[in-house]
Order: structure tokens, then sequence, then C-alpha cells
């Protein structure tokens, strides 16, 4: 009997339970769908937000990318003046060359200058050129002939073809270029022979590269290899140089 009883008020509660589960998940499913409601609102709603909409036409990824690679420093028609010293490498066998430089270029645009190139040659005879002198003035011999720069004026025009920025030992970043050069000007040549000397000038022309750097809108440095050819006093020998210096100059 009281086994009946229990089981008869089991029965009554489940349909109880039953129901009040009904409930609790019909009220969450009635919540999720308002709130599914609100969310899709508000999507509409920022899509018609002209403040919204405005800031988006102005995300232009080719700008973003202006902005980081955009250039520091204005080289648009500005003058560049500096000066540079480097040694010179094969040319006349006989001599160690070093030249230093007086430079002016014209920055037309950040791709493109065009300068006037001044280098004033300073060469002693090697060792073995020096041997050969001795030589032949104890024994009376024909001395070497050698034929040496004393100076030269190019036009040169520079082509900046790639661009970066570096960090320079975690102090500034630095801007720099890679270019390409091109030139001709006039070569005052010496040649000697024996105790007499010839001094004229002749055709020259160089071709190289280097890196141009520009740690300001005024403070500019390069590195700078080339080659360099010219021909001797009397045009029977064409002398090919090496030619690298390291510069520092003004941005006007």
């Amino acid at each position: 009997m009281n086994v009946t009883l229990e089981q008869g008020k089991l029965a009554m509660k489940s349909p109880r339970l039953v129901l009040q589960i009904v409930s609790v998940l019909a009220l969450v499913l009635v919540a999720t769908h308002a709130v599914a409601d609100a969310i899709d609102d508000d999507l509409e709603n920022l899509g018609n937000n002209q403040q919204v909409k405005d800031r988006a036409a102005h995300l232009d990824s080719r700008t973003r990318i202006g902005i980081v690679q955009g250039r520091e420093v204005d080289r648009n028609w500005r003058l560049e003046t500096g000066v540079s010293y480097g040694p010179v490498a094969f040319g006349d066998a006989y001599l160690n060359t070093q030249n230093l430089g007086a430079n002016l270029d014209l920055h037309i645009n950040p791709h493109l200058s065009v300068g006037i190139h001044y280098a004033k040659a300073f060469s002693q005879l090697t060792s073995e050129g020096q041997d050969r002198f001795n030589v032949a003035q104890s024994t009376g011999g024909s001395s070497p002939l050698v034929s040496y720069p004393e100076q030269s004026v190019m036009g040169v025009v520079n082509w900046y073809m790639m661009y970066g920025k570096i960090n320079f030992f975690d102090i500034k970043t630095v801007q720099f270029d890679i270019y390409s050069l091109a030139g001709f000007g006039q070569e005052d040549t010496n040649t000697t022979i024996g105790s007499v000397s010839n001094d004229t000038w002749g055709n020259t022309w160089t071709a190289g590269g280097g890196i141009g750097f520009w740690f300001s809108q005024h403070l500019t440095s390069r590195i700078e290899v080339r080659y360099q050819t010219y021909a001797d006093e009397d045009g029977t020998r064409n002398l090919n140089l090496v030619v690298g210096n390291i510069g520092f100059g003004v941005l006007l």
C-alpha cells in the first residue's frame, strides 16, 4: 500500500518537473533569439553609420604602405655638396694612388641627380717601381715609363634605383639608396720617361655604383666603387682603374 502511494506521488511530480524544464528551455530560446536580433540590428546600423563609412573609405592599403615606406628626406631640386677620399687599384703597376675629391650634385628628384666631380690624385712609387728607378740610375739604364694621374673633372649622372631604411646602432632609423652612376670628363696625367715629364689632358669615363645614406635633412654620406679608364700621354696605353671612396656631404 505504501509503495502504491509513493508511486502515485512520483507520478504526480513528474509532469510538473517536465513542465518546469520545458519552460526554462523556452525562456532560453526566446532570450537567445532576442540577443541575435539585437546583434543583427547593431550590424545593420553599423553599415548605415556615416562616420564608419567615411573611415572605411579612407582605409587604403597603398596609402598605409606609403606612410611606412615614405621618404623622410626631401631630395627634390636640392643641391648636395661633399668631400670624398679613397684608394685607386690597378692602373700603373709602379704607383700607389689615392684620390681626394670634391663633389657637387643636383638632386632633380629622389631617383635622379646630376653633378660635377673633381678629384686630386696623390701618387707614390711602389717598392718595385722604386727599385726599378734605383737600378736605372745606378747602371745608367733606361727608367720605366710611368704615367700617373694628377687631377680629373667629370660630369656624373646618378640613378637611385633601390630605397630602404636601416636601424643605425639603435640610435636612429637612417634612409638609404642604392644607386648606379656613369660619368665622362677630362683626366690630367703626367707621363715620365727617364728625366722627361709630359703633362697633358685626355678623355676619361667611369661607371659604377654605391650606397647613399641620408642621416637627416642636411647630413649625407656615400660609399662608392667605380671603374675608370683613360689613356696615357702618348695614347699607347689604356689604364684601367678601380676607384673606391667614402664621402660626407651636406644637402642645401
